[in-house]
């Protein structure tokens, strides 16, 4: 079996552009912006079942606000430190949007490797990479409801 038919069951609907995109990736071009991966914030990667970036990129934006809110609002004030707070957070929105496919690339390939090693049944390889890729409404409509819960519980 091709190492393309195995990406296909690993990227399933999207199969097209990420074949497209691992095709840049292994010519070199390893940073392409993903204009999709910014829209969606970090709800993308629970989309794409890659957790723990997700988790990651939360405790990364965690620690950085309260940087923010408890050394740089005390010594730079806080109208400057909501200024700067608002161009850090496009800085990492855009970095977000560059990495974004690399991550996703290279857990791709991490998965076709561990179906290659798991399986030397092509059908087997491939029933493992539909189960680990493709996407997930699920966790992203549970992180959507805590994060509102938790934006109406803040407002109180």
């Amino acid at each position: 079996m091709e190492k393309t038919e195995l990406y296909e069951a690993y990227f399933q609907d999207s199969s097209n552009y990420y074949l497209e995109q691992l095709n840049y990736y292994e010519k070199g071009k390893k940073f392409r912006f993903s204009f999709s991966a910014v829209l969606f914030g970090v709800f993308w990667f629970l989309y794409r079942k890659m957790y723990l970036e997700f988790f990651v990129i939360i405790i990364i934006f965690y620690a950085e606000s309260q940087f923010e809110n408890y050394v740089l609002a005390e010594l730079i004030g806080t109208e400057k430190t909501k200024l700067l707070s608002f161009v850090i957070s496009i800085i990492l929105t855009i970095t977000m949007g560059i990495i974004r496919n690399n991550l996703y690339l290279k857990k791709a390939k991490r998965m076709v490797e561990q179906a290659q090693m798991t399986s030397i049944d092509p059908e087997q390889q491939k029933e493992f990479l539909t189960k680990k890729g493709g996407t997930s409404v699920l966790f992203v409509m549970i992180a959507f409801a805590l994060f509102v819960l938790a934006v109406i519980m803040q407002a109180k």
